[in-house]
C-alpha cells in the first residue's frame, strides 16, 4: 500500500473503534438513566430528570472528546502521518507505526479492560466511552483530511 492508503487506513481504524466506543457509551448512559444510584439518578436535581441528566452526560462527553481530538490526538495524527510520509515504498505494515504507538494502543486497551472491573456507575463508564469514541472519530477526520489532500 502507498502513503495515502496507509494514512486512510489509520483513519479508518480510529473511526471504526471510535464508532464502537461511542455506541457502547451511549448504550451505557441510556442504561444509567433508569438505574437508581447512577450519576443520572444523583444529578437529576441539577438537570431536571434522569433522562435530561443522561443527555447532559452525552453533551459533556462529546465536548471532552472534541477537545481531546483536536488538541491532544491531533499531535499523534501529525506524528503518525509524518512517519508514514517519510517511509520509502513499498511500505510494510511493520514499518507504519512506531513502538511507542503500539505501547499507547496497548495501554488504552488495558485501561478499558481494567475499567470494566472497577465499581464505576454504568453511566460514568458511558461518559468515558463517549468522550474517547468521539475523540477518536475527530482524530480520524484529521487522518481523512490529510489523505484527501495528499498528493
Amino acid at each position: 500500500m502507498k502513503h495515502k492508503g496507509w494514512i486512510f487506513f489509520s483513519g479508518f481504524v480510529w473511526f471504526t473503534v471510535g464508532l464502537f466506543l461511542l455506541y457502547k457509551g451511549l448504550r451505557f448512559i441510556s442504561e444509567g438513566t433508569v438505574l437508581s444510584g447512577s450519576i443520572s439518578d444523583r444529578f437529576q436535581g441539577v438537570f431536571g430528570s434522569q433522562q435530561q441528566t443522561g443527555t447532559g452526560l452525552i453533551a459533556i462527553g462529546l465536548l471532552i472528546g472534541f477537545v481531546k481530538g483536536r488538541f491532544v490526538l491531533s499531535k499523534t495524527v501529525n506524528r503518525v502521518v509524518g512517519r508514514i510520509r517519510h517511509l520509502a515504498l513499498p511500505i510494510r505494515a511493520s514499518q507504519v507505526y512506531a513502538p511507542s504507538y503500539w505501547i499507547l494502543i496497548s495501554s488504552m486497551v488495558l485501561l478499558g479492560m481494567v475499567i470494566r472491573f472497577l465499581p464505576i456507575p454504568v453511566d460514568a463508564r458511558g461518559l468515558i466511552d463517549v468522550a474517547i469514541g468521539s475523540a477518536l472519530i475527530n482524530g480520524a477526520m484529521l487522518y481523512f483530511r490529510v489523505a484527501k489532500n495528499y498528493l
